[in-house]
């Protein structure tokens, strides 16, 4: 009888909760279902959006992981474990190559530096072949620029050659060399970040994120304000030419007028057509941004090859005036000759790019100087011209400071070194100050010229000797007048 008590009841059960142990029952599940995805379709999107990573990572891990976490603690390390690496994707290591990758990423919007893996958090995962897509885009649209330059040059030789009718031919040059310099530069670049991660991995690590991300923030806010610049540059020079192709105005079509004034290299060879008027007109965008992007580069390997200097520097200076064991000074001097082997190969690598850089700035900043003596045709034209040349000023001051810093802050160390004790006084010291006193630490225009803040003065003494010559050869003539060759 004992043994038969459950089954009655059990069935007495069944007799009175018969809406549940029949098929009433099977409602349930979809009830369930339909009550899960209204819970979650009121959540907000954020919390659906940690959800969803939750059970990403949670299929990602090991089984025998998930049970370890589980008798922790049900779950609670699997959501701190997420949480730390959805707050570890928005921390700085440091790395030169994680505070460029941004720029090199925009840089290859334009058909310049062809390198995989720019914004990989580790320099290893750069990667660099012929059969990329944005290397074939690279050396498509280097082909189309040979080709314009060819144009200009057909055009500039059927002409007269003046200082100023030259002004096209020298700036598709540089855009054309530069743009071959970026190809071979894209093809080292795999080796020199990992140079460049091997070595600031031995320097004095830092200490906040702050320092962390301060490198990167200089590098991006150089970037946001030069592109910026030059996107107002090229716009205000887009309504200046409106305005000019208007009052200068060949046919009834006014984009027509518009497309052969700012093409006219094109269309002094070739007979109009839309598709050449649009080819024109994607070559000038694309040549603005590379024109200035060349200044950005040398200013970004600037900031980071300065900012290693002051990495050490830091740590110097944490240490000022304290007594210091022989091998504290021996470890400081050969991470600051690893800075310096560092400077030198990236000054191998870009100093082609840097005497192009300063050459064609020089170049057309006397360009604009002589030209501001003539008169201008519109106020559109005198705010265009006045905001092109005071930022070509501001821009090759900037490269010029910047690319100074470096050799500024690899002196640096001797003020530190001067306030060593007596006591603490030892060759290591001794080696390390006479290296400091001894070398040029500095980024060159092709061994021309050392960057330094002297040659600031320098540039300006130059710009103002060629000022005042061409200034006597100079004929007050009216440059914007409608049968001019040119038009800037």
């Amino acid at each position: 009888m004992i043994g038969h008590a459950p089954n009655k009841l059990t069935c007495q059960c069944r007799a009175h909760l018969s809406f549940g142990c029949g098929p009433n029952m099977r409602f349930l599940p979809k009830l369930e279902r339909k009550f899960r995805r209204w819970k979650k379709l009121k959540k907000p999107p954020l919390l659906r959006k940690l959800d969803t990573l939750f059970k990403s990572a949670h299929k990602g891990h090991r089984p025998e992981d998930s049970a370890k976490r589980v008798q922790k603690g049900n779950g609670k390390d699997v959501k701190n474990e997420l949480s730390y690496k959805s707050r570890e994707q928005f921390m700085y290591n440091g790395s030169f190559h994680e505070a460029v990758g941004s720029v090199l990423l925009t840089a290859q919007c334009f058909a310049m530096m062809p390198v995989r893996g720019v914004t990989a958090k580790h320099p290893s995962s750069l990667r660099f072949s012929w059969r990329y897509v944005r290397t074939c885009c690279c050396l498509l649209f280097m082909a189309s620029m040979l080709i314009n330059l060819s144009l200009t040059i057909y055009k500039v030789l059927h002409g007269s050659i003046t200082f100023n009718s030259i002004r096209p031919l020298i700036f598709k040059s540089c855009i054309f060399l530069v743009c071959g310099k970026a190809l071979s530069l894209a093809r080292q670049w795999p080796e020199l970040m990992m140079k460049w991660y091997q070595i600031e991995k031995d320097l004095p690590q830092y200490q906040t994120q702050f320092e962390k991300r301060r490198m990167a923030q200089t590098i991006r806010m150089v970037m946001l304000v030069g592109m910026m610049l030059s996107f107002a540059e090229h716009l205000l020079s887009i309504v200046s030419a409106i305005n000019y192709a208007e009052f200068c105005s060949r046919t009834d079509d006014p984009i027509r007028n518009f497309f052969e004034l700012t093409n006219d290299e094109i269309f002094y060879a070739l007979n109009y057509s839309a598709p050449l008027a649009l080819w024109g007109k994607l070559q000038n965008v694309y040549s603005t941004f590379i024109w200035n992007y060349m200044d950005i580069l040398v200013m970004i390997v600037s900031i980071g090859l300065a900012s290693k200097f002051r990495q050490l520097n830091d740590n110097l200076l944490r240490f000022k005036g304290l007594h210091m064991a022989a091998a504290y000074w021996s470890e400081r001097r050969i991470q600051y000759r690893n800075i310096c082997t560092l400077c030198s190969t990236m000054d191998d690598a870009i100093s082609f790019i840097t005497i192009i850089s300063f050459s064609n700035n020089l170049y057309f900043i006397c360009v604009q100087l002589l030209r501001s003596l003539n008169t201008m045709p519109s106020v559109a034209h005198t705010v265009y011209f006045y905001f092109s040349l005071f930022f070509l000023i501001g821009r090759t001051l900037a490269v010029s400071l910047y690319a100074a810093s470096v050799h500024d802050e690899s002196r640096r160390p001797l003020r530190y070194l001067r306030c060593v004790p007596k006591e603490s006084w030892c060759p290591e010291a001794m080696r390390f100050a006479e290296e400091i006193t001894s070398d040029m630490v500095a980024l060159s225009g092709m061994k021309f010229f050392n960057l330094t803040r002297k040659l600031v003065l320098s540039v300006a003494g130059t710009i103002v000797t060629y000022e005042l010559v061409l200034i006597q050869f100079h004929e007050d003539q009216d440059l914007w007048t409608c049968d001019q060759s040119t038009y800037s």
